[in-house]
């Protein structure tokens, strides 16, 4: 990783935040790897701010990893992170089930383990693991999880809607 500008560069050798900058490392690499222009140098400064990392360090990698098409990678660095005692949060678990794809069981194996870690599920959860179930050819799954957010009091959005749509019209339905 070579910082960008000279100013960075003095900023980070000297172990001084820059201007308008963190002295937080978690927020430094947060900074980073919103950054980062490909996979490679994610895992370079997960490695480099080991001791630095966070669940909301966990969910922006696992994002940007999914930006550059690299899901497996994401669910790597999730599954690493459980490993490594990382207290992830419903976003992390959010970022994982996103990343499962067409993978609706494994989608479903994680928003159980959330609920198991008495993590309280999001429209965000529930839409992406609609959207898995879409991708897996699952409308009935789909329905039920629409019926069980409703019953929870959450409000479905438009990205909600439109992956139960697309469940139920590729299931025919």
């Amino acid at each position: 990783f070579a910082p960008r500008s000279p100013a960075l560069a003095l900023a980070l050798a000297s172990g001084r935040p820059r201007r308008g900058g963190s002295a937080n490392p978690s927020t430094e690499l947060v900074r980073k790897l919103k950054q980062t222009r490909d996979a490679k140098e994610i895992f370079c400064l997960l490695d480099d701010y080991d001791k630095d990392v966070n669940t909301f360090v966990v969910a922006t990698a696992m994002g940007k990893l999914r930006r550059f098409g690299k899901s497996r990678e994401a669910l790597h660095v999730f599954e690493r992170s459980k490993l490594r005692g990382i207290a992830l949060n419903v976003m992390a678990y959010n970022a994982a089930i996103s990343a499962s794809g067409r993978n609706w069981e494994g989608a479903w194996a994680l928003f159980d383990e959330l609920q198991r870690r008495q993590l309280e599920p999001t429209i965000i959860t529930y839409s992406a693991l609609i959207s898995a179930c879409e991708k897996g050819g699952q409308w009935g799954e789909a329905l039920a999880l629409f019926d069980d957010l409703q019953q929870r009091g959450l409000e479905p959005n438009i990205i909600t809607c439109s992956a139960l749509i697309s469940a139920c019209e590729k299931g025919g339905q």
